[in-house]
């Protein structure tokens, strides 16, 4: 009776920890891979979901886009919103290594996709997670 028991409690917590693993999982915001004409063709279809794309970064005085060859004269504005994500180690190596090329490179953006106040940025990407981080050829 007591293995019975011992066994059935095993049961109840490899149950809810399976439980709570996969509620864990539930919450992670699904992210939705994409390119920068894409985003200015139709900004309204990717606001408030996380997109990653891969495009010509500028790092200005005063803000940041990214934008690609395919749509010239277009850009998504960059931002970072919490001095927590300044501390991420992909964020600063990016600022640091894209600085030393002249304010210039190629990177992958993951971040959330935002409607700005702002009517000369009226959509931004704020920055969560950057990767490979390259010189622009």
């Amino acid at each position: 009776m007591k293995n019975l028991l011992l066994a059935a409690s095993m049961v109840t917590l490899v149950t809810a920890c399976f439980a709570a693993s996969a509620g864990g999982m539930a919450s992670k915001p699904k992210i939705i891979d994409t390119d920068v004409c894409s985003v200015l063709k139709t900004p309204e279809n990717f606001v408030n979901h996380v997109i990653r794309l891969r495009g010509y970064v500028y790092l200005g005085v005063d803000h940041m886009n990214v934008s690609s060859i395919l749509c010239p004269g277009q850009g998504i504005e960059l931002v970072v919103k919490t001095e927590a994500a300044l501390d991420h180690k992909d964020i600063h190596h990016f600022y640091v290594q894209v600085t030393r090329q002249g304010r210039r490179g190629v990177a992958t953006i993951t971040g959330l996709f935002e409607a700005d106040k702002d009517p000369l940025t009226p959509y931004v990407l704020n920055i969560e997670h950057v990767k490979d981080v390259a010189p622009r050829p």
